[in-house]
């Protein structure tokens, strides 16, 4: 499942940078999150009994799930994607490396969470690794305002922040609970945040006069590529908590790496290597030595 969820992440981050192109942040979010969350029901609706309890829990949490929709849907979307537009790949990459760190002293002041010294361990490990590698390979935009990279800098954070919340959020009200029957009220609520702010700011008619080809990189993104990410990332979450879910995407950028090379792109440098090794060894302490979430 983690090995499944990294290198289906990875994938995630190449076609929302030529969806960004295409269209505009809010409108690739807006869309990719309606399409996922066509996925997610169609997938609720995989039995009657199922699709009873993801019902029953709309009807008894609609709070808490509208919380979990903006905080893990609605605001990590649009603000990811906004600093992929503004700033570029590299510094929200090298940003959302922290997320591993952000959710663990998250769990441990908010929500009651203790680990152990090599968990702790391989997580500051394989921040660090994260952040060399992404270092190792920086870029800016050439000719990017002050005004743009603070802009960028300020999105990113807000999505780092959101996510790492978000998933010790979720991890503590899955418990008990199929996670597969939270995702329709959770991408149901962030995707009905996403249109009603398209609809305040007049652009939400762009949904529909996109062109053939945006679209249908929406819904590849949405339904084939993050529903299965989505369902991997919150069993994860469920299974082995927030922490663990975060640190096994810290390796991500290596699976984007890897593609690029593929399709010829340069091989690692010497840092970026260095980087990867810090990085693989301290997740595999992650692994080894789990966070007692559960």
């Amino acid at each position: 499942m983690s090995v499944m969820f990294a290198l289906l992440l990875a994938l995630t981050w190449v076609v929302s940078d030529l969806a960004v192109r295409s269209a505009s942040p809010d409108v690739t979010a807006a869309g990719r999150s309606f399409f996922s969350c066509l996925g997610l029901c169609l997938l609720a609706g995989r039995s009657p009994a199922a699709a009873r309890r993801s019902w029953a829990m709309i009807k008894s949490r609609p709070g808490t799930l509208i919380i979990s929709g903006l905080l893990g849907v609605a605001v990590y979307a649009l603000f990811s994607l906004q600093a992929i537009a503004l700033v570029g790949v590299s510094l929200p990459n090298l940003l959302l490396a922290t997320t591993p760190c952000l959710s663990m002293i998250l769990g441990m002041l908010w929500f009651g969470k203790v680990g152990s010294r090599p968990a702790y361990l391989g997580i500051a490990l394989a921040t660090a690794g994260a952040a060399l590698y992404v270092l190792g390979s920086f870029t800016i935009k050439q000719g990017l305002a002050t005004g743009s990279l603070m802009l960028g800098v300020g999105a990113a954070l807000v999505a780092v922040v959101s996510i790492a919340v978000y998933g010790q959020h979720y991890a503590k009200i899955s418990q008990g609970h199929d996670p597969l029957d939270l995702l329709p009220g959770i991408f149901g609520s962030g995707t009905v945040l996403l249109l009603v702010l398209l609809a305040v700011t007049g652009r939400l008619s762009e949904l529909w006069s996109m062109s053939a080809e945006t679209l249908a990189l929406l819904v590849i993104l949405g339904i084939v590529i993050y529903v299965p990410v989505y369902v991997l990332q919150h069993r994860l979450i469920h299974l082995r908590g927030a922490v663990y879910m975060a640190s096994v995407s810290l390796l991500v950028p290596f699976g984007v790496r890897a593609a690029e090379m593929l399709l010829g792109g340069p091989a690692p440098g010497l840092v970026e290597l260095v980087g990867m090794g810090m990085c693989v060894v301290g997740v595999y302490f992650v692994v080894r030595h789990p966070l007692r979430d559960r």
